[in-house]
């Protein structure tokens, strides 16, 4: 079979090589899937960059989710069969003609579910879930921010705040995006190339600060956004994209170093909460409530109440460009690479 192998840091047109390897075989409560497409996602960039400390060492296949259909199981699977069409969650090595997963991180979907919502359904939603629902129980009327608002993750978060009836401001970096957020229903649309964020929303709130704000970017996002919160405030940090505009070790160790240094003390008496999440380690040691999550998901796109919104699949031979345009925040929700 073939898979897509990181092999370099660096740019994406240098950075992989597809090669030949042995089908993997499942083992007990293992499923193999044929893969139709696999997803991209932000944390692929940096490991491309060497910014991943959870990356296997090089050459490895990363990706984290796939599409395609159930070709082989092993031992104890009980919840699908062979045949079924799935979308999964994967511990890296997704980015292959077959992966290998654990049941739990597999659900069935229907026959005509387009090919980057599906993949949405795994790292995406359950991490938008997971912020809303379990890291930051959100209530209705709540004022929240959400950087990178028009992104795979961002855009799942927009769908799930508007369903519990929330004010949401988005920020973006074009024209077409803020009008991309506004028919998502973002009553605040803010581009970040244009605007100062952080001014434009202490003009349209006044005195009222921010009950959340789920940040993908890091740096100074993350000290700027503390301010903007309130008593009873959380900010959640699911990403740290600005490290990969580095230009070197130092402008690196800047862009770390402007996150802020915070003590327990100081949030307690701000009554303000800083919360990290990442859905690999979840998976690893939730892996039921990851599977709750993804189920409970798949409800509400069956319902219709969640949606695919933005999205783009290319083919393998455009793999590069995918992985550039990603980079370079040219794209709005899920991307996918079909075999």
């Amino acid at each position: 079979m073939k898979a897509v192998f990181l092999i370099a840091h660096g740019s994406a047109d240098k950075a992989f090589e597809i090669r030949e390897i042995l089908t993997p075989v499942p083992g007990e409560r293992e499923v193999r899937i044929r893969v139709q497409a696999f997803g991209l996602n932000f944390a692929d960039v940096m490991a491309r960059k060497g910014l991943y400390r959870d990356c296997p060492p090089l050459p490895c296949v990363i990706g984290y989710d796939a599409v395609g259909t159930i070709d082989a199981i092993g031992a104890n699977v009980t919840q699908i069969k062979e045949g079924d069409r799935v979308t999964c969650f994967t511990r890296f090595k997704g980015y292959a003609e077959y992966i290998i997963t654990s049941e739990p991180g597999v659900a069935k979907i229907s026959a005509d579910m387009p090919l980057p919502f599906a993949a949405s359904l795994t790292t995406q939603c359950c991490t938008a879930w997971y912020c809303i629902n379990e890291a930051a129980r959100v209530h209705e009327g709540d004022h929240i921010l959400v950087h990178a608002a028009a992104g795979g993750v961002g855009s799942m978060i927009v769908q799930l705040l508007k369903l519990k009836k929330a004010v949401v401001f988005g920020t973006c970096g074009s024209e077409e995006k803020v009008q991309f957020l506004r028919e998502l229903g973002v009553q605040h649309s803010i581009n970040y190339n244009e605007q100062d964020y952080a001014s434009e929303i202490r003009k349209i709130t006044g005195d009222r600060k921010l009950d959340l704000i789920i940040d993908s970017l890091g740096g100074k996002y993350v000290r700027e956004g503390i301010n903007l919160l309130g008593a009873g405030g959380r900010m959640v940090c699911i990403g740290g994209s600005q490290l990969t505009s580095a230009k070197n070790f130092f402008d690196r160790w800047k862009k770390i170093f402007q996150f802020g240094l915070y003590h327990p003390g100081q949030l307690m008496m701000a009554c303000k909460s800083l919360i990290g999440v990442n859905m690999l380690k979840l998976a690893d040691n939730k892996p039921q409530l990851f599977l709750d999550m993804l189920h409970q998901i798949i409800s509400l796109a069956e319902s219709g109440a969640l949606q695919q919104n933005g999205g783009r699949v290319y083919d393998i031979s455009e793999f590069a460009m995918a992985h550039s345009a990603l980079e370079n925040r040219q794209t709005m929700g899920k991307i996918v690479v079909r075999w």
